[in-house]
């Protein structure tokens, strides 16, 4: 923990990878944690799975790449920053605009979590 969830729309490897090195890096930076506990899961999402505005497929105004970052609780200068580095991240790897990219919090207390079927806390 934490888990990083993208959903994106025809990215490469190449994509991917870069945007796993930088959200992982600006994740550890802002969290002060190390880059071993941090995972990242992508999914796909082609235009006839997203609407937006009432508008869907390619009808739809903007293809938003959404992030969620489920994680333990922090502050939320914290979350801040880690948003501000994700996006920016995301931004360099998709070559996308910052208004594009979406970061959700998930907060989960540690005794939600469980690893090999013991509870975080």
């Amino acid at each position: 923990m934490p888990f990083i969830e993208i959903i994106d729309r025809d990215a490469t490897e190449e994509i991917r990878e870069l945007a796993t090195e930088g959200m992982t890096e600006g994740l550890c930076e802002a969290f002060g944690i190390a880059p071993e506990i941090v995972t990242c899961y992508y999914f796909s999402s082609p235009n006839y799975s997203y609407g937006h505005a009432g508008k869907y497929g390619d009808k739809a105004e903007i293809f938003r790449t959404f992030i969620k970052i489920h994680a333990f609780p922090r502050p939320q200068e914290v979350k801040a920053a880690a948003a501000r580095a994700l996006t920016s991240a995301v931004v360099d790897a998709y070559g996308v605009s910052p208004k594009s990219v979406v970061v959700y919090f998930c907060d989960r207390d540690p005794g939600d979590a469980f690893h090999a079927g013991v509870a975080s806390a």
